[in-house]
C-alpha cells in the first residue's frame, strides 16, 4: 500500500519551496501523522483545501472510469477492477491518500488535482518520494 500526504502550497511561498522539496520531506520524515498536524511550518506554508471541491471534481472526472465510487463525509473511496483501490481523506490542510494496486491509480488522482491547481505537492514518506503534481517551469532571467 502506498500512502501520500498532499498539500496545497500558498501562492506566496511557491518560490521559497521550489527546489527545497526534499528538505520539507526530511522535516516530515520524523513525524507521525498526529505530530505532522502540529508542525507550524506546514500550517504557515500550506493553504486550506476544501474537500467538497476535490470530491465534486473527482466524482465528475472519474465516475465513469471506476466501478465503485463512494463518498462519506470527508472521505472518498474509489475502486477500479484492474487498477485497484484508493481512499482519499481530508485532514486539516492535508489530503491523505491510500492506494492499493497499480500506480495508475496515483496518476489518475495526480492528474485530476493538477488540473485544479499547480500548487499541489505530494509526499510518500515510506518510499522517500516527493514532487509537484504539476511541475513548475523554472526559467532564469
Amino acid at each position: 500500500m502506498r500512502t501520500y500526504s498532499i498539500y496545497k502550497i500558498k501562492e506566496e511561498h511557491l518560490t521559497f519551496i521550489f527546489g527545497r522539496e526534499r528538505k520539507l520531506l526530511e522535516m516530515m520524515q520524523g513525524c507521525e501523522d498526529a505530530n505532522e498536524k502540529s508542525l507550524k511550518e506546514l500550517a504557515y506554508i500550506c493553504e486550506t483545501v476544501r474537500f467538497d471541491d476535490i470530491a465534486i471534481m473527482l466524482e465528475a472526472q472519474l465516475d465513469s472510469k471506476y466501478a465503485h465510487l463512494e463518498r462519506a463525509r470527508n472521505a472518498l473511496f474509489l475502486e477500479h477492477p484492474i487498477k485497484g483501490r484508493m481512499a482519499i481523506y481530508l485532514v486539516d490542510r492535508k489530503i491523505c491518500v491510500y492506494c492499493e494496486g497499480s500506480r495508475m491509480l496515483d496518476l489518475d488522482l495526480f492528474q485530476m488535482l493538477a488540473k485544479m491547481s499547480e500548487r499541489f505537492i505530494a509526499f510518500n514518506k515510506q518510499d522517500n518520494e516527493c514532487g509537484w503534481l504539476k511541475p513548475m517551469k523554472y526559467t532564469m532571467h
